[in-house]
């Protein structure tokens, strides 16, 4: 229990005492390692102090140890593993475009522990190997990634929001410079008596097409 209370002390109350950022950001990284030795090191006094007089409990507490250990050293390896595996593939390389969930772009690095993934947008995304084992990917040809383009615009308030957010969705897959393989996505941010602001991402192939969008949307819909 006095250990339990001094680790937390350790934990909350030091970096506060920690000036420099480096040496803050050092110990929040490294302090699990630091608490999982700990109680490796507790244990082991411990299982040497029962060995003569409680064989059974000290046997319980090395099974404990044991499977920390083995909990500790899977989360230090299991990345790279599932790197070797993803690697040995030859289907993704660098460079490569691929969508995981929701999030498309280009592999920037593919690392021991984590694939780097950057989207048009200029957003970098760190995947460990591990996770991305479990998900969808999906190959994208260079021709067929989409770039995205945000902007807000202020309408009138017409008593409607899903209706007026209806209209302009509907006008920019109307227009043909838009993608309709992935829908915009307009969110209302404000809203006030006279006037809504909405704030509009939307897809297309190529960059030239986005001022053309734009122009349109807001000539359609803005108002001063």
């Amino acid at each position: 229990m006095l250990l339990f209370l001094l680790l937390l002390i350790l934990k909350h109350f030091l970096p506060f005492l920690i000036k420099r950022q480096t040496l803050k950001s050092a110990f929040k990284q490294y302090m699990g390692i630091f608490e999982v030795g700990v109680w490796a090191i507790f244990i082991i006094i411990t299982i040497q102090q029962l060995s003569n007089s409680n064989h059974l409990y000290a046997w319980g507490l090395f099974l404990l140890l044991m499977a920390t250990v083995f909990w500790f050293f899977w989360l230090l390896i299991k990345d790279f593993i599932a790197g070797a595996i993803f690697k040995t593939n030859n289907d993704f390389k660098e460079k490569d475009i691929i969508q995981v969930d929701n999030f498309e772009g280009k592999i920037i690095e593919m690392g021991s522990r984590i694939i780097q993934i950057e989207s048009d947008a200029g957003k970098v995304i760190y995947i460990p190997y591990s996770k991305l084992s479990q998900k969808t990917i999906i190959k994208v040809h260079p021709g067929e990634m989409l770039l995205s383009h945000s902007f807000s615009i202020r309408t009138k308030n017409t008593g409607n929001t899903l209706q007026q957010k209806d209209k302009i969705r509907f006008e920019i897959l109307s227009l043909p410079w838009a993608s309709i393989k992935r829908p915009p996505k307009v969110e209302i941010i404000h809203e006030d008596s006279d006037s809504y602001i909405f704030d509009i991402k939307l897809y297309s192939l190529e960059k030239q097409y986005f001022f053309k969008l734009e122009q349109e949307i807001r000539k359609q819909f803005e108002t001063p």
